[in-house]
């Protein structure tokens, strides 16, 4: 084997190129992908560890002789080899165990050679952080010759264009590998006048990370800034407590969630949805605010209203008291806000004179009783005499009992605070329909495109 190596090299000059002065010279590559390193967003780069195989025809090495060699190790670097490298890339560490992984198969019938080594490479990748964190992030590798120019080194696929490069392991921590296809020159790396390849990577980032450590809480928080709508428009500290919680909350989340990024000048998938739940959550601070200017207005003219009404339940009273007690049922019609309540003087069979509310003309669900009951109501109201008038008089006054209806009554809910219960979940579940819609949308035109390429 050692007089066969010398005779083969014996007048060989790996300096000067195959077909040197005669015509191009053809290389074909292929790869074989062992496993992918890290993805990574902030230094905008990825590693790739593959085999790179490369076959060209060396006349000087083929004697006619129906025979292999094969040169492993330093042995290789008897042979002229092209000058391929990776454009892109910002690293790259050819494995070494023991010697070189590098090996090469000479076929002296007609000097075909295969060369094939193990590296990795750490690549730069342009990142396009729009859809963040439900994106896909598309890499290259561009191989080129580093100085034969196109009419002196021809590199191409030996498998055809647009074809599957095998992955051996697929199983990346963050990512998921949908395809690395190869395909021909780059226009952003590969100049001219050389001949260049492109290896293209497809990559789509896992979410589930992302809906359960992002997605979710953020949705949490603002269901739980609606429970303001629930809290009683007195109890301002409960409300506003609640309101600048959660919207600390949404911004912590956004500055922690952006330190794992780089600072672009775009906004990411990622900033509108944070940005859409805090504009959520800072409206729940802003409809208490109209509650309680609202509430004050409404108070202002509750008191009016309960001002004028008492009013003219004293004149009202006054008739009431002095009338003579006869068939006739009297009626005392008091209106409250937007209810009205009708009081009835009557008698009971025990000669005793009660108020009584006999209806109530509002849609509420309860009419208020103004007195404690003193017996069964009689069908027909009876005269009264002067004696039973004296203790009716002994009993609170008409007024007295106008004003415990309207203390006692049921409190009105702010209407803001009744429309926002429905208003705000709606808008929010539209909300995250659009977003999550929208990039379902774009997953699946990215997805058709890979593959349509």
């Amino acid at each position: 084997m050692s007089r066969l190596l010398d005779a083969v090299f014996k007048n060989y000059d790996k300096r000067i190129r195959p077909f040197y002065e005669v015509k191009s010279l053809k290389v074909d590559m292929d790869l074989l992908i062992l496993s992918f390193g890290e993805l990574s967003e902030t230094q905008m780069e990825f590693s790739v560890d593959l085999y790179m195989a490369q076959f060209w025809q060396d006349p000087r090495l083929g004697f006619d002789i129906n025979q292999t060699i094969i040169l492993s190790g330093d042995a290789t670097d008897k042979l002229w080899v092209p000058d391929t490298f990776i454009i892109n890339s910002i690293d790259t560490k050819i494995h070494k165990l023991v010697s070189i992984n590098k090996k090469a198969w000479i076929h002296l019938q007609n000097g075909t050679i295969m060369l094939v080594l193990r590296f990795t490479a750490r690549s730069s990748c342009k990142v396009d952080l729009r859809d963040y964190p439900l994106d896909d992030q598309i890499c290259h590798l561009a191989f080129e010759s580093f100085s034969f120019e196109e009419k002196d080194l021809n590199l191409t696929w030996r498998q055809p264009l647009g074809t599957d490069i095998f992955i051996y392991d697929k199983e990346m921590a963050q990512f998921d590998i949908l395809t690395a296809r190869r395909r021909g020159k780059h226009p952003t790396y590969h100049s001219e006048q050389f001949t260049g390849l492109t290896a293209t990577v497809h990559f789509r980032r896992r979410t589930v990370y992302y809906i359960f450590q992002m997605y979710i809480p953020c949705i949490c928080v603002v269901i739980l800034s609606w429970v303001s709508f629930w809290v009683d428009e007195t109890d301002g500290s409960d409300r506003v407590g609640l309101g600048i919680a959660t919207v600390l909350t949404i911004s912590f989340m956004q500055g922690a969630l952006n330190d794992n990024v780089p600072r672009v000048s775009y906004l990411k998938s990622v900033d509108y949805f944070l940005l859409g739940s805090f504009v959520f959550v800072f409206m729940t601070l802003i409809e208490y605010v109209l509650v309680l200017k609202q509430s004050r207005k409404e108070r202002k003219r509750k008191k009016e209203r309960e001002k004028k009404t008492l009013e003219r339940e004293r004149k009202r009273e006054a008739v009431l008291m002095m009338a003579d007690s006869d068939d006739e049922k009297m009626t005392v019609t008091v209106s409250i806000g937007n209810k009205t309540y009708d009081f009835n003087k009557c008698k009971e069979k025990t000669g005793k004179t009660e108020l009584l509310p006999c209806s109530n003309h509002s849609n509420s669900e309860r009419a208020v009783r103004i007195m404690e009951p003193m017996g069964n109501v009689s069908d027909n109201c009876k005269p009264t005499d002067r004696s039973q008038l004296k203790k009716f008089q002994r009993r609170p006054s008409m007024i007295q009992m106008i004003r415990k209806t309207i203390e006692d009554g049921e409190e009105e809910i702010c209407y803001l605070d009744k429309y926002s219960r429905i208003v705000f979940p709606v808008s929010y579940t539209i909300f995250l329909g659009i977003y999550f819609g929208i990039y379902t949308v774009r997953w699946d035109n990215l997805v058709s495109g890979a593959n349509g390429k």
